[in-house]
């Protein structure tokens, strides 16, 4: 998000020397008519955050200019956005954006993503700090060596998270696309998006006429990924990926059947799947998943903190499992 923000000559406020504040977004600016080098009164907002209360326009130097969207982001010159006039606030939509960078790679590396297991926070922030990251693709060219230089990381750690990174290369193009962090595209959206184009280089193809064809893909979505892909530090991206081994092709599933018919509802939180996961896989083999229990409801999948379902469940009597047998169910076995 591009958060304008106003450099003060230093003042004392509240006990404490003020310099910067934050604009909000532009809009603000616009409400406020702050302009370059004006007079303002400043407050701390709960005696903490430095606030633009108003400009003082009687002493406001003769032709000082208007505060301007840039064109471009400020920090790394690619594309902002605003995807509906009615927002307030403009984004940057490179991935590979040094001021979004830390935050791109937790959601590239999430579960429900490329799923790399222990690329945390802390992981993240010293690899962008050390400057040993400053891309998505930067991640896939460090060694084992790379990672013991880090604190807390011993042989056995540096292995495994090597050997996760390398196994992220196998993952779905579906994931591969939630994982981008393209704006509107959620992990169903991906899935859908994958199986109907299958290939990621029919993505640089796109007009938005072509997504706004797909039932469940609207305006926003389809703009949204146009606009993604039309970049061309993305292009660059994925060809870089696609030479470090990615296979960003959506592989034809062979279906099953073993749960035709078959009637899920899932109520609490899973460990190793996200609840679009689950349904996912549940339809794959021939099943369905509900929002709601029901007589027709043939297993109800318990996790953590279950809700309102679980007790519904209870009164109706309907079957319910919990997370390993409903593996032993997508594996076709006995439960």
């Amino acid at each position: 998000m591009v958060t304008p923000v106003a450099i003060l000559k230093p003042v004392e406020c509240g006990g404490v020397t003020i310099s910067r504040s934050t604009l909000h977004n532009f809009d603000e600016i616009e409400r406020l008519d702050v302009r370059i080098k004006d007079t303002v009164l400043v407050e701390r907002a709960g005696e903490v955050i430095p606030k633009i209360v108003k400009v003082i326009t009687s002493r406001r130097p003769k032709g000082a200019k208007k505060v301007r969207v840039p064109k471009k982001c400020p920090v790394c010159g690619g594309e902002i956005v605003k995807e509906k006039e009615e927002e307030v606030y403009w984004f940057c939509i490179n991935p590979n954006c040094p001021a979004r960078l830390k935050q791109s790679l937790l959601h590239f590396s999430a579960r429900a993503a490329l799923d790399i297991e222990g690329l945390g926070e802390s992981v993240v922030n010293e690899l962008v700090e050390r400057k040993m990251v400053k891309s998505l693709v930067d991640l896939y060219k460090l060694t084992k060596k790379d990672f013991l230089k880090l604190p807390l990381f011993a042989e056995k750690k540096a292995d495994n998270l090597y050997y996760a990174i390398g196994e992220s290369k196998k993952r779905s193009l579906a994931r591969f696309l939630y994982g981008l962090g393209i704006r509107y595209v959620g992990e169903k959206i991906a899935q859908i998006l994958a199986e109907r184009f299958k290939d990621i280089d029919e993505f640089f193809k796109l007009k938005e006429s072509d997504l706004e064809r797909i039932p469940e893909i609207g305006p926003m979505v389809a703009s949204s990924v146009v606009k993604f892909f039309s970049q061309p530090q993305v292009k660059e991206m994925i060809e870089e990926f696609k030479k470090l081994g990615f296979n960003l092709k959506e592989e034809e599933k062979i279906k099953k059947n073993i749960l035709k018919g078959k009637v899920f509802v899932f109520t609490g939180e899973l460990e190793n799947f996200t609840r679009t996961q689950a349904q996912k896989a549940v339809e794959e083999l021939g099943g369905k998943w509900s929002s709601s229990v029901s007589k027709n409801t043939d297993y109800v999948v318990v996790g953590k903190n279950p809700g309102s379902k679980f007790e519904k469940a209870k009164k109706l009597g309907v079957r319910m499992i919990d997370e390993e047998e409903l593996k032993k169910l997508l594996k076709g076995e006995e439960i």
